[in-house]
């Protein structure tokens, strides 16, 4: 009898056991595949708003001076994107300063300099 009883409350902790490392494992193992998907989801979206913003500057280009030779698009594509995927650790003011400050050059002062 106390054999049965014994086996009997071993045989519940085991399955007990069995249940909660299952559960732990299936919730860390879909915690990881979830934040892949989301990560994926992200660059995604990243990936179509850069493709808006370049074709948005191609005809913001082609309009305000169409005898310019333009630079290739996707030059346009990857700086919108890489400005995309930095927001993801920095703030929107942040980048917009840093864009302002590094990245944007400025024609009218190359035209003055070549003038004098």
């Amino acid at each position: 009898m106390e054999k049965e009883i014994i086996s009997s409350i071993i045989e519940g902790i085991a399955t007990l056991s069995g249940a909660l490392i299952i559960g732990i494992a299936g919730g860390l193992i879909s915690k990881k595949y979830s934040q892949e998907r989301d990560r994926q989801d992200k660059e995604s979206q990243w990936r179509d708003h850069a493709i808006e913003l370049t074709k948005l500057d191609f005809e913001r280009k082609k309009l305000s001076n169409p005898e310019s030779p333009l630079r290739p698009c996707i030059l346009d594509f990857l700086a919108n994107y890489r400005d995309l995927k930095e927001l993801d650790y920095t703030t929107p003011k942040d980048l917009y300063i840093l864009i302002s400050k590094k990245r944007i050059t400025k024609t009218n002062d190359k035209k003055n300099e070549n003038d004098s």
